[in-house]
């Protein structure tokens, strides 16, 4: 009884290790997070974007299952790190939402005026910094590759970041052209916190340095596609950065 009990152990040990050492190599196999940002920062131009002092996109944004579609138009300003997004929804009006640099904020026609803060603030904080886009802001503490996946119909490696607020996002690089072609993240409003699945596509040239052209955000059943119609640098003017006289009044409350 002893001498089986022994092969018995010795056979689960030799199975044990096996499964460590194939758990090891398949580690070792996915490439190093910071060389697949690196990739990324390559494929869409490097530094280049920082020779701007500004950037502006405009786009629709479409919602297929309620027939719904509208005019968006999005500001950055670099040294600042402000942000200023505004959305025209045809028959209700604008939906509005910023950074100053130092406090975010929203204001919809349902919801009317309103400082972001806790969880929702600090994400609206940390995506307001340009280098968050390429993935090397210094709010993102870690990134460690977890997976080579298939998303968006496309081979990639997952990425998962830590960032300093202590939420984590996720990120698919193409094994082949190295950019991002789908990412995850939880996003939190006054609804909530909901899981958003975007998949990224039809890269563009804007002026030598290359942006998503289409994106498709997956959330609660629902598709809403953004198609960028344009791409402007260094046109976005202080005045245009200024919150709304009630967004203003809040923050002088505050």
């Amino acid at each position: 009884m002893n001498v089986f009990v022994r092969r018995v152990g010795l056979a689960a040990a030799a199975l044990s290790f096996v499964s460590v050492a194939a758990t090891r190599v398949s580690a070792q196999a996915l490439p190093d997070a910071k060389d697949l940002i690196q990739k990324y920062n390559e494929a869409v131009g490097g530094n280049a974007w920082k020779s701007h002092t500004s950037a502006r996109m405009k786009g629709t944004l479409e919602v297929p299952a309620a027939g719904m579609r509208a005019d968006i138009e999005a500001m950055n300003v670099f040294a600042s790190k402000t942000f200023m997004m505004k959305t025209t929804i045809p028959g209700m009006g604008e939906m509005l939402a910023g950074f100053d640099g130092t406090t975010a904020w929203s204001k919809e026609p349902m919801s009317g005026a309103r400082i972001l803060t806790g969880v929702e603030g600090a994400q609206a904080a940390e995506e307001a910094d340009p280098e968050a886009s390429m993935r090397t802001s210094p709010n993102i503490t870690k990134s460690e590759t977890v997976e080579k996946t298939t998303m968006n119909s496309q081979e990639c490696y997952k990425v998962v970041h830590t960032w300093k607020s202590g939420r984590t996002s996720q990120d698919c690089f193409s094994v082949t052209t190295g950019l991002i072609v789908a990412s995850i993240v939880k996003q939190t409003s006054m609804m909530g916190e909901m899981e958003v699945t975007t998949l990224l596509g039809e890269y563009k040239d804007f002026g030598g340095i290359k942006r998503a052209g289409t994106t498709t955000m997956q959330m609660m059943g629902q598709e809403i596609k953004t198609t960028v119609t344009a791409w402007e640098w260094d046109t976005v003017k202080p005045a245009e950065m200024e919150p709304p006289a009630d967004i203003k009044a809040l923050l002088k409350k505050g």
